[in-house]
């Protein structure tokens, strides 16, 4: 399609509404995420640690990360995605907790 044109002629109208419609759905897409952003970053939760309990080793340490990522050598008694492994494990912390 030509460039630079102050009015197109009658063939090109129509590839430059699409053009026009097809840049401002584009233009949306992209301001939509900045928004969320934006807005999560003033008025969202600060996230914890582990905020999905996932049950990988990159998910024990703290959050910012220490320099060297933990205090102590982790010991690994499980594997990355044995969930019922967590499951446990809450339960005894609530257990300790209550009594």
């Amino acid at each position: 399609m030509p460039r630079r044109y102050a009015s197109y002629p009658a063939e090109f109208q129509v590839l430059n509404v699409f053009s026009t419609a097809g840049a401002t759905i584009l233009g949306v897409g992209y301001l939509l995420p900045v928004l969320y952003l934006v807005w999560s970053l003033r008025y969202g939760q600060v996230a914890g640690d582990n905020p999905w309990q996932a049950t990988g080793l990159e998910w024990t340490t703290q959050s910012p990360p220490l320099t060297e990522n933990f205090a102590r050598i982790p010991v690994m008694d499980h594997e990355a995605y044995d969930y019922e492994w967590l499951e446990k494990k809450s339960r005894e912390k609530e257990v300790a907790s209550a009594g």
